[in-house]
Protein backbone atom coordinates (compact mmCIF):
# COMPACT_ATOMS: atom_id res chain seq x y z
CA UNK A 1 0.00 0.00 0.00
CA UNK A 2 1.50 3.06 -0.90
CA UNK A 3 1.55 6.33 1.46
CA UNK A 4 -0.93 8.29 -0.80
CA UNK A 5 -3.38 5.05 -0.35
CA UNK A 6 -2.58 4.13 3.88
CA UNK A 7 -3.18 8.21 4.47
CA UNK A 8 -6.12 8.28 2.62
CA UNK A 9 -7.52 4.64 4.06
CA UNK A 10 -6.51 5.65 7.79
CA UNK A 11 -7.04 9.75 8.00
CA UNK A 12 -3.21 10.41 8.30
CA UNK A 13 -3.00 13.09 6.24
CA UNK A 14 -2.70 15.46 8.66
CA UNK A 15 -5.21 17.78 7.51
CA UNK A 16 -7.90 15.95 9.95
CA UNK A 17 -10.96 17.41 8.02
CA UNK A 18 -13.15 14.49 9.26
CA UNK A 19 -11.80 14.76 12.81
CA UNK A 20 -12.85 18.62 13.08
CA UNK A 21 -15.20 19.26 15.88
CA UNK A 22 -15.53 22.79 14.75
CA UNK A 23 -18.11 22.33 12.32
CA UNK A 24 -21.40 20.52 11.81
CA UNK A 25 -24.12 19.19 14.10
CA UNK A 26 -23.03 19.92 17.88
CA UNK A 27 -24.51 16.84 19.56
CA UNK A 28 -24.31 14.20 16.21
CA UNK A 29 -20.24 14.85 16.17
CA UNK A 30 -19.95 15.06 20.05
CA UNK A 31 -22.02 11.30 20.17
CA UNK A 32 -19.58 10.06 16.77
CA UNK A 33 -16.35 11.09 18.95
CA UNK A 34 -17.23 9.73 22.04
CA UNK A 35 -18.32 6.15 20.44
CA UNK A 36 -14.53 4.89 19.78
CA UNK A 37 -13.95 6.42 23.34
CA UNK A 38 -16.33 4.31 24.99
CA UNK A 39 -15.47 1.27 23.31
CA UNK A 40 -11.98 1.77 23.73
CA UNK A 41 -12.44 2.19 28.05
CA UNK A 42 -13.68 -1.09 27.35
CA UNK A 43 -10.45 -3.02 26.18
CA UNK A 44 -9.30 -1.02 28.79
CA UNK A 45 -10.32 -2.68 31.26
CA UNK A 46 -8.95 -6.05 30.03
CA UNK A 47 -5.68 -4.44 31.08
CA UNK A 48 -6.77 -4.13 34.61
CA UNK A 49 -9.11 -6.98 34.77
CA UNK A 50 -7.07 -10.09 32.67
CA UNK A 51 -4.03 -10.88 34.42
CA UNK A 52 -6.67 -11.17 38.02
CA UNK A 53 -9.04 -13.58 35.77
CA UNK A 54 -6.27 -15.86 34.62
CA UNK A 55 -4.18 -15.54 37.32
CA UNK A 56 -7.09 -16.20 40.02
CA UNK A 57 -8.81 -18.83 38.02
CA UNK A 58 -5.56 -20.33 36.99
CA UNK A 59 -3.17 -20.28 40.21
CA UNK A 60 -4.53 -19.30 43.31
CA UNK A 61 -6.17 -16.87 45.75
CA UNK A 62 -2.67 -15.87 46.95
CA UNK A 63 -1.62 -15.02 43.87
CA UNK A 64 -4.91 -13.34 43.08
CA UNK A 65 -4.46 -10.83 46.49
CA UNK A 66 -0.80 -10.03 44.59
CA UNK A 67 -1.96 -8.95 41.69
CA UNK A 68 -4.80 -6.50 43.31
CA UNK A 69 -2.54 -5.41 45.90
CA UNK A 70 -0.29 -3.87 43.35
CA UNK A 71 -2.83 -2.11 41.25
CA UNK A 72 -3.17 0.61 43.61
CA UNK A 73 0.68 1.47 43.39
CA UNK A 74 0.71 1.59 39.48
CA UNK A 75 -2.47 3.73 39.74
CA UNK A 76 -1.03 6.09 42.00
CA UNK A 77 2.58 6.05 40.50
CA UNK A 78 0.87 7.05 36.28
CA UNK A 79 -1.31 9.00 37.83
CA UNK A 80 0.31 12.58 37.76
CA UNK A 81 1.36 11.76 33.74
CA UNK A 82 -2.17 10.68 32.94
CA UNK A 83 -3.34 14.30 34.02
CA UNK A 84 -0.70 16.20 31.97
CA UNK A 85 -1.61 13.86 29.09
CA UNK A 86 -4.83 15.74 29.10
CA UNK A 87 -3.52 18.78 29.48
CA UNK A 88 -0.83 18.06 26.60
CA UNK A 89 -4.39 17.29 24.77
CA UNK A 90 -6.09 21.03 25.74
CA UNK A 91 -2.83 22.77 24.75
CA UNK A 92 -2.65 20.87 21.05
CA UNK A 93 -6.77 21.19 20.87
CA UNK A 94 -6.41 24.83 21.16
CA UNK A 95 -3.86 24.89 18.35
CA UNK A 96 -5.82 22.53 16.41
CA UNK A 97 -8.83 24.69 16.31
CA UNK A 98 -7.30 27.62 15.75
CA UNK A 99 -5.33 25.93 12.53
CA UNK A 100 -1.86 26.95 13.71
CA UNK A 101 -0.20 23.63 12.38
CA UNK A 102 3.52 24.87 13.60
CA UNK A 103 1.93 25.04 16.96
CA UNK A 104 0.36 21.76 16.80
CA UNK A 105 3.46 20.28 16.04
CA UNK A 106 6.13 21.49 18.50
CA UNK A 107 3.03 20.95 21.09
CA UNK A 108 3.21 17.41 20.20
CA UNK A 109 7.36 17.62 20.26
CA UNK A 110 7.34 18.52 23.72
CA UNK A 111 4.59 16.54 24.71
CA UNK A 112 6.14 13.62 23.69
CA UNK A 113 9.81 14.43 25.03
CA UNK A 114 7.97 14.96 28.34
CA UNK A 115 6.29 11.39 28.44
CA UNK A 116 9.77 9.63 27.10
CA UNK A 117 11.95 11.33 30.11
CA UNK A 118 8.83 11.24 32.81
CA UNK A 119 8.30 7.73 32.08
CA UNK A 120 11.43 6.73 32.35
CA UNK A 121 12.44 8.39 35.20
CA UNK A 122 8.99 7.17 37.05
CA UNK A 123 9.95 4.03 36.25
CA UNK A 124 13.20 4.07 37.89
CA UNK A 125 12.09 5.54 40.68
CA UNK A 126 9.25 3.09 40.86
CA UNK A 127 12.03 0.03 40.95
CA UNK A 128 13.21 1.54 43.75
CA UNK A 129 10.62 2.09 45.51
CA UNK A 130 7.95 -0.93 44.91
CA UNK A 131 9.08 -2.95 48.31
CA UNK A 132 8.93 0.19 50.41
CA UNK A 133 6.10 1.30 48.93
CA UNK A 134 4.31 -2.00 49.43
CA UNK A 135 4.81 -2.26 52.93
CA UNK A 136 3.02 1.34 53.17
CA UNK A 137 0.10 0.28 51.56
CA UNK A 138 -0.01 -2.82 54.58
CA UNK A 139 0.46 -5.39 51.73
CA UNK A 140 -0.13 -8.89 53.82
CA UNK A 141 3.64 -11.02 54.68
CA UNK A 142 2.27 -14.66 52.82
CA UNK A 143 1.98 -12.07 49.52
CA UNK A 144 4.83 -9.56 49.68
CA UNK A 145 7.23 -12.09 47.39
CA UNK A 146 4.18 -12.35 44.94
CA UNK A 147 3.25 -8.90 44.84
CA UNK A 148 6.74 -7.52 44.80
CA UNK A 149 7.84 -9.97 41.67
CA UNK A 150 4.34 -8.39 39.53
CA UNK A 151 5.10 -5.27 40.78
CA UNK A 152 8.52 -4.82 39.56
CA UNK A 153 7.96 -6.42 36.07
CA UNK A 154 5.20 -4.63 35.58
CA UNK A 155 6.89 -1.43 36.15
CA UNK A 156 9.02 -2.14 32.98
CA UNK A 157 5.48 -0.83 31.16
CA UNK A 158 4.97 2.23 32.97
CA UNK A 159 6.81 3.84 30.04
CA UNK A 160 4.64 2.64 27.68
CA UNK A 161 1.87 3.60 29.50
CA UNK A 162 2.69 6.92 29.86
CA UNK A 163 3.83 6.98 25.87
CA UNK A 164 0.59 5.50 24.92
CA UNK A 165 -1.97 7.93 27.17
CA UNK A 166 -0.18 10.97 25.95
CA UNK A 167 0.07 9.46 22.09
CA UNK A 168 -4.05 8.43 22.72
CA UNK A 169 -4.36 12.25 24.25
CA UNK A 170 -2.75 13.78 21.19
CA UNK A 171 -5.08 11.73 18.79
CA UNK A 172 -7.57 12.79 20.50
CA UNK A 173 -7.08 16.90 20.67
CA UNK A 174 -6.42 16.01 16.80
CA UNK A 175 -10.23 14.91 15.98
CA UNK A 176 -9.47 11.01 16.11
CA UNK A 177 -11.31 8.81 18.50
CA UNK A 178 -11.23 5.94 16.22
CA UNK A 179 -7.31 5.22 15.87
CA UNK A 180 -6.66 4.94 19.66
CA UNK A 181 -9.48 2.67 20.04
CA UNK A 182 -8.64 0.45 16.92
CA UNK A 183 -4.67 0.16 18.12
CA UNK A 184 -5.98 -0.30 21.91
CA UNK A 185 -8.35 -3.48 20.33
CA UNK A 186 -5.96 -5.01 19.10
CA UNK A 187 -3.57 -4.56 21.98
CA UNK A 188 -6.34 -6.10 24.36
CA UNK A 189 -6.94 -8.95 22.49
CA UNK A 190 -2.86 -9.73 22.62
CA UNK A 191 -2.98 -9.54 26.35
CA UNK A 192 -5.82 -11.96 26.32
CA UNK A 193 -3.76 -14.31 23.96
CA UNK A 194 -0.50 -13.69 26.04
CA UNK A 195 -2.26 -14.23 29.37
CA UNK A 196 -3.65 -17.74 28.16
CA UNK A 197 0.18 -18.57 26.50
CA UNK A 198 1.64 -17.87 29.46
CA UNK A 199 -0.34 -18.28 32.34
CA UNK A 200 -2.72 -20.97 31.43
CA UNK A 201 -0.25 -23.04 29.16
CA UNK A 202 3.07 -22.60 30.47
CA UNK A 203 1.99 -21.85 34.85
CA UNK A 204 3.98 -18.78 35.08
CA UNK A 205 1.87 -17.30 37.63
CA UNK A 206 2.04 -13.90 38.43
CA UNK A 207 5.37 -12.56 36.80
CA UNK A 208 3.75 -14.51 33.41
CA UNK A 209 0.82 -12.09 33.35
CA UNK A 210 3.25 -9.15 34.64
CA UNK A 211 5.44 -9.97 31.18
CA UNK A 212 1.97 -10.60 29.31
CA UNK A 213 0.97 -6.78 30.18
CA UNK A 214 4.53 -5.31 29.41
CA UNK A 215 4.76 -6.80 26.12
CA UNK A 216 0.80 -5.95 24.81
CA UNK A 217 1.51 -2.66 26.09
CA UNK A 218 4.95 -2.17 24.49
CA UNK A 219 2.94 -2.72 21.08
CA UNK A 220 0.18 -0.79 21.73
CA UNK A 221 2.46 1.77 22.48
CA UNK A 222 5.13 1.37 19.43
CA UNK A 223 2.34 1.16 16.94
CA UNK A 224 -0.07 3.82 17.88
CA UNK A 225 3.81 6.18 18.21
CA UNK A 226 4.24 5.01 14.42
CA UNK A 227 0.65 6.20 13.36
CA UNK A 228 1.66 9.59 14.93
CA UNK A 229 4.82 10.40 13.36
CA UNK A 230 3.63 9.06 10.05
CA UNK A 231 0.59 11.20 10.05
CA UNK A 232 2.25 14.43 11.30
CA UNK A 233 5.78 13.72 9.70
CA UNK A 234 7.60 13.73 12.66
CA UNK A 235 10.47 12.21 11.67
CA UNK A 236 11.26 15.55 9.28
CA UNK A 237 13.13 18.34 10.46
CA UNK A 238 14.45 19.19 13.68
CA UNK A 239 12.53 18.65 17.23
CA UNK A 240 11.50 21.85 18.42
CA UNK A 241 11.42 21.21 22.68
CA UNK A 242 10.85 24.90 24.22
CA UNK A 243 10.36 25.78 27.87
CA UNK A 244 7.76 28.08 26.90
CA UNK A 245 5.56 25.19 25.24
CA UNK A 246 6.66 22.81 28.28
CA UNK A 247 5.83 25.31 31.19
CA UNK A 248 2.23 25.42 29.26
CA UNK A 249 1.71 21.90 29.31
CA UNK A 250 2.65 21.24 32.83
CA UNK A 251 0.87 24.31 33.82
CA UNK A 252 -2.58 22.73 32.46
CA UNK A 253 -2.02 19.01 33.00
CA UNK A 254 -0.23 18.88 36.28
CA UNK A 255 -3.43 20.10 38.24
CA UNK A 256 -5.28 17.47 36.94
CA UNK A 257 -2.56 14.77 37.50
CA UNK A 258 -2.70 16.11 41.00
CA UNK A 259 -6.49 15.94 41.53
CA UNK A 260 -6.38 12.06 39.99
CA UNK A 261 -3.42 11.11 42.40
CA UNK A 262 -5.18 12.57 45.50
CA UNK A 263 -9.14 11.63 44.15
CA UNK A 264 -6.92 7.74 43.86
CA UNK A 265 -5.40 8.66 47.59
CA UNK A 266 -8.92 9.06 49.11
CA UNK A 267 -10.49 6.15 47.29
CA UNK A 268 -8.37 4.09 49.79
CA UNK A 269 -9.96 6.07 53.25
CA UNK A 270 -13.61 4.93 51.21
CA UNK A 271 -12.33 1.47 51.28
CA UNK A 272 -10.89 1.67 54.72
CA UNK A 273 -14.74 2.23 55.97
CA UNK A 274 -15.74 -0.03 53.75
CA UNK A 275 -13.34 -2.74 55.43
CA UNK A 276 -14.91 -2.16 58.82
CA UNK A 277 -18.21 -3.79 57.45
CA UNK A 278 -16.69 -7.46 57.27
CA UNK A 279 -16.43 -9.65 54.53
CA UNK A 280 -19.77 -9.40 52.69
CA UNK A 281 -19.44 -5.75 52.11
CA UNK A 282 -16.45 -5.65 51.06
CA UNK A 283 -17.60 -8.26 48.21
CA UNK A 284 -20.33 -6.32 47.41
CA UNK A 285 -18.89 -3.29 46.88
CA UNK A 286 -16.14 -5.12 44.66
CA UNK A 287 -19.53 -6.15 42.48
CA UNK A 288 -20.53 -2.76 42.88
CA UNK A 289 -17.50 -1.02 41.44
CA UNK A 290 -17.37 -3.56 38.78
CA UNK A 291 -21.10 -2.77 37.60
CA UNK A 292 -20.70 0.93 37.53
CA UNK A 293 -18.30 0.19 35.17
CA UNK A 294 -21.75 0.01 32.82
CA UNK A 295 -22.04 3.85 33.53
CA UNK A 296 -19.03 5.02 35.14
CA UNK A 297 -17.38 4.46 31.45
CA UNK A 298 -19.93 6.07 28.94
CA UNK A 299 -19.56 8.97 31.47
CA UNK A 300 -15.64 9.34 30.83
CA UNK A 301 -16.21 8.57 27.45
CA UNK A 302 -18.44 11.61 27.63
CA UNK A 303 -16.60 13.82 29.40
CA UNK A 304 -12.93 13.38 27.40
CA UNK A 305 -15.30 14.15 24.25
CA UNK A 306 -16.21 17.40 25.88
CA UNK A 307 -12.65 18.52 26.51
CA UNK A 308 -11.80 17.94 23.06
CA UNK A 309 -15.02 19.60 21.82
CA UNK A 310 -14.27 22.39 23.73
CA UNK A 311 -10.55 22.84 24.04
CA UNK A 312 -11.28 22.70 19.59
CA UNK A 313 -13.54 25.13 19.53
CA UNK A 314 -11.93 27.60 21.87
CA UNK A 315 -8.91 27.56 20.07
CA UNK A 316 -11.25 28.43 16.82
CA UNK A 317 -12.81 31.20 19.14
CA UNK A 318 -16.38 29.29 18.49
CA UNK A 319 -17.53 30.33 21.78
CA UNK A 320 -21.32 29.74 20.94
CA UNK A 321 -20.74 26.47 20.44
CA UNK A 322 -19.29 25.41 23.67
CA UNK A 323 -22.27 27.04 25.53
CA UNK A 324 -24.84 25.54 22.80
CA UNK A 325 -22.48 22.10 23.72
CA UNK A 326 -22.66 22.60 27.52
CA UNK A 327 -26.12 22.82 27.62
CA UNK A 328 -27.64 19.95 24.84
CA UNK A 329 -24.83 17.68 25.20
CA UNK A 330 -25.24 17.23 28.75
CA UNK A 331 -28.96 16.85 28.43
CA UNK A 332 -28.28 13.73 26.10
CA UNK A 333 -25.67 12.21 27.95
CA UNK A 334 -27.94 12.93 31.07
CA UNK A 335 -30.92 11.14 29.40
CA UNK A 336 -28.26 8.00 27.90
CA UNK A 337 -26.90 7.59 31.20
CA UNK A 338 -30.41 7.81 32.86
CA UNK A 339 -31.30 5.15 30.63
CA UNK A 340 -29.07 2.97 31.23
CA UNK A 341 -29.25 3.12 35.01
CA UNK A 342 -32.80 2.35 34.92
CA UNK A 343 -32.63 -0.92 32.69
CA UNK A 344 -29.63 -1.96 35.36
CA UNK A 345 -31.75 -1.09 38.16
CA UNK A 346 -34.96 -3.21 36.83
CA UNK A 347 -32.12 -6.41 35.91
CA UNK A 348 -30.28 -5.83 39.57
CA UNK A 349 -29.71 -9.13 40.93
CA UNK A 350 -29.60 -11.08 37.62
CA UNK A 351 -26.72 -8.41 36.48
CA UNK A 352 -24.80 -8.58 40.06
CA UNK A 353 -25.44 -12.22 39.67
CA UNK A 354 -23.11 -12.19 36.58
CA UNK A 355 -19.95 -11.43 39.12
CA UNK A 356 -20.92 -13.16 42.31
CA UNK A 357 -23.37 -16.49 43.22
CA UNK A 358 -23.15 -15.79 47.12
CA UNK A 359 -26.87 -14.73 47.62
CA UNK A 360 -26.00 -12.13 50.86
CA UNK A 361 -23.54 -10.70 48.82
CA UNK A 362 -25.73 -9.63 45.42
CA UNK A 363 -28.49 -8.53 48.18
CA UNK A 364 -26.02 -6.28 50.08
CA UNK A 365 -24.95 -5.14 46.43
CA UNK A 366 -28.39 -4.78 44.87
CA UNK A 367 -28.96 -2.37 47.78
CA UNK A 368 -25.79 -0.24 47.12
CA UNK A 369 -27.05 -0.05 43.34
CA UNK A 370 -30.28 0.95 44.24
CA UNK A 371 -29.30 3.87 46.51
CA UNK A 372 -26.33 5.39 43.49
CA UNK A 373 -27.60 4.39 40.57
CA UNK A 374 -30.51 6.63 40.22
CA UNK A 375 -28.48 9.37 40.66
CA UNK A 376 -25.82 9.14 37.66
CA UNK A 377 -27.55 11.46 35.72
CA UNK A 378 -25.61 13.92 38.06
CA UNK A 379 -22.69 12.25 37.77
CA UNK A 380 -22.90 12.57 34.16
CA UNK A 381 -23.70 16.46 34.39
CA UNK A 382 -21.03 16.90 36.72
CA UNK A 383 -18.42 15.09 34.90
CA UNK A 384 -19.39 16.79 31.36
CA UNK A 385 -19.62 20.41 33.08
CA UNK A 386 -16.56 19.62 34.80
CA UNK A 387 -14.81 18.65 31.07
CA UNK A 388 -15.77 22.21 29.53
CA UNK A 389 -13.96 23.59 32.55
CA UNK A 390 -10.88 22.02 31.91
CA UNK A 391 -11.12 22.52 27.84
CA UNK A 392 -10.82 25.84 28.65
CA UNK A 393 -7.95 25.55 30.54
CA UNK A 394 -9.02 26.20 33.67
CA UNK A 395 -7.23 23.22 34.90
CA UNK A 396 -6.43 24.33 38.42
CA UNK A 397 -10.16 25.32 39.48
CA UNK A 398 -11.02 21.90 38.76
CA UNK A 399 -8.10 20.36 40.60
CA UNK A 400 -9.39 22.58 43.35
CA UNK A 401 -13.19 21.73 43.21
CA UNK A 402 -12.44 18.06 43.32
CA UNK A 403 -10.16 17.79 45.96
CA UNK A 404 -12.38 19.49 48.53
CA UNK A 405 -15.96 18.17 47.00
CA UNK A 406 -14.54 14.65 45.82
CA UNK A 407 -11.77 13.95 48.56
CA UNK A 408 -12.06 16.07 51.92
CA UNK A 409 -16.19 16.63 51.61
CA UNK A 410 -16.45 13.14 50.85
CA UNK A 411 -13.96 11.43 53.43
CA UNK A 412 -15.45 13.62 56.43
CA UNK A 413 -19.36 12.82 55.50
CA UNK A 414 -18.66 9.56 55.57
CA UNK A 415 -16.30 9.58 58.64
CA UNK A 416 -19.48 11.38 60.32
CA UNK A 417 -22.44 9.00 58.65
CA UNK A 418 -20.51 5.62 59.56
CA UNK A 419 -19.90 6.44 63.16
CA UNK A 420 -23.62 7.74 63.82
CA UNK A 421 -25.26 5.45 61.34
CA UNK A 422 -23.11 2.54 60.93
CA UNK A 423 -24.41 1.08 57.89
CA UNK A 424 -23.25 0.17 54.35
CA UNK A 425 -25.80 2.21 52.95
CA UNK A 426 -24.37 5.09 54.38
CA UNK A 427 -21.22 4.89 52.86
CA UNK A 428 -23.72 4.40 49.32
CA UNK A 429 -25.23 7.46 50.18
CA UNK A 430 -21.97 9.54 50.24
CA UNK A 431 -21.31 9.09 46.72
CA UNK A 432 -24.30 10.79 45.25
CA UNK A 433 -23.89 14.07 47.99
CA UNK A 434 -20.60 14.84 46.86
CA UNK A 435 -21.56 14.23 42.95
CA UNK A 436 -24.44 16.87 43.79
CA UNK A 437 -22.10 19.36 45.70
CA UNK A 438 -19.09 19.07 42.80
CA UNK A 439 -22.09 19.42 40.09
CA UNK A 440 -22.82 22.77 41.51
CA UNK A 441 -19.36 23.96 41.78
CA UNK A 442 -18.74 23.20 38.22
CA UNK A 443 -21.68 24.84 36.78
CA UNK A 444 -20.97 27.83 38.96
CA UNK A 445 -17.49 27.66 38.13
CA UNK A 446 -18.34 27.66 34.12
CA UNK A 447 -21.49 30.25 34.88
CA UNK A 448 -19.12 32.96 36.64
CA UNK A 449 -16.37 32.24 33.71
CA UNK A 450 -15.33 35.23 31.28
CA UNK A 451 -17.07 32.48 28.78
CA UNK A 452 -20.24 33.10 30.36
CA UNK A 453 -20.33 36.79 30.97
CA UNK A 454 -19.45 37.06 27.25
CA UNK A 455 -22.76 36.42 25.76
Amino acid sequence: MNERRWNRRFNFTGENSKGSLTEGSVIKGFLLFALPLFLGSLFQQLYGTTDLIFVGNFMGKTEAAAVGASSILITCLIGLFTGISVGAGVITGNFQGAGEKERVRNSIENALALAFFGGLFLMMLGQVLAEQALIWLNTPENIMKEALTYVRIYLMAVLSMILYNMCAGIFRALGDSKTPFLVLAAGGILNVGMDALIIASLHQGVAGAAVATLISQTFTTVVLLFLLFRREKLWKGKWNVTHEMLFLIIKTGVPLGIQSVILTISNIFVQYYINGFGENAIAAFTVYFKAENFLYLPIMAFGQAMVTFTSQNAGAGKYERIKKAEISCNLVAALIIGGLAALLLCIDRKFTGIFCKDPDVISVACQIIHITFPFYFIYSIMELTGSVVRGLKKTFLSMVIVIVDLCLVRVLILAWLVAYFHSVSMVAMVYPMTWLLAMFSFLLCYRKSELFRSF
